[in-house]
């Protein structure tokens, strides 16, 4: 469940919702970006969460 760490990861990082508690993103696209990063190849997944995180502070 290594997909669920990711998801951990962001919300503890405040990556997942505005300053007013409003989500950045749905929980369908929070889904996909995480079974991507699941299934990814161990090299790519440091570039695959630089991705995510930078997407989501903007």
């Amino acid at each position: 469940m290594q997909f669920l760490h990711i998801i951990y990861f962001l919300e503890r990082n405040n990556f997942l919702r505005k300053a007013s508690g409003e989500k950045k993103i749905n929980d369908n696209a929070l889904t996909a970006l995480a079974l991507l990063t699941a299934v990814s190849e161990a090299k790519e997944k440091e570039i695959i969460i630089k991705v995510i995180t930078n997407l989501l502070k903007g």
